[in-house]
């Protein structure tokens, strides 16, 4: 009982002392060149314009953490072949490199992966589409910007008459 009491008392100074740099991180799947390219894409995807867009909002992050935490490893060496693929085809197409390209050439690029035949690409862009959609919908940005999203809805009224 002595021990239980002791931990309760210590667990609010404990708890206080967290803070992101505190909390243990996992190492990214994705090396920084694949990571540069994947923050690309995902700024074509959802670009900045009078709202913030993906990568201003942190998907970028978000998408490597989900790679990292919730995905077969697989599954994040289908993505890290297919980061690389889209630079090479940037390479062949435009001769330049994605990062290189101006927006609409980069959505041109991604279009034709989304209609193209190759499977594994079509798969690795429909993840992270997916994942980016993700992501921004559920932004502190898009929650409470655009859909009025509060922690705690309503307001309690413990004391009211009731009318019968």
């Amino acid at each position: 009982m002595a021990l239980l009491a002791g931990g309760l008392i210590a667990l609010p100074s404990w708890a206080k002392a967290w803070s992101l740099e505190t909390l243990p991180t996992t190492a990214l799947p994705l090396p920084t060149l694949e990571g540069n390219t994947l923050a690309l894409i995902i700024e074509a995807i959802i670009p900045e314009s009078d709202t913030k867009g993906a990568k201003s909002l942190g998907v970028p992050a978000f998408i490597n953490t989900m790679l990292a935490d919730c995905y077969e490893k697989k599954v994040v060496e289908n993505v890290e072949k297919s980061l690389t693929r889209v630079e090479g085809i940037a390479q062949t197409k435009f001769q330049q490199g994605f990062a290189a390209l101006p927006l609409a050439q980069k959505q041109a690029l991604l279009l034709e992966i989304e209609k193209g035949e190759d499977k594994d690409l079509k798969d690795f862009y429909s993840l992270i589409k997916n994942l980016t959609i993700q992501g921004y919908t559920t932004s502190e940005y898009v929650m409470t910007t655009f859909l009025k999203y509060e922690m705690v809805p309503g307001h309690y009224y413990g004391c009211v008459p009731v009318k019968s």
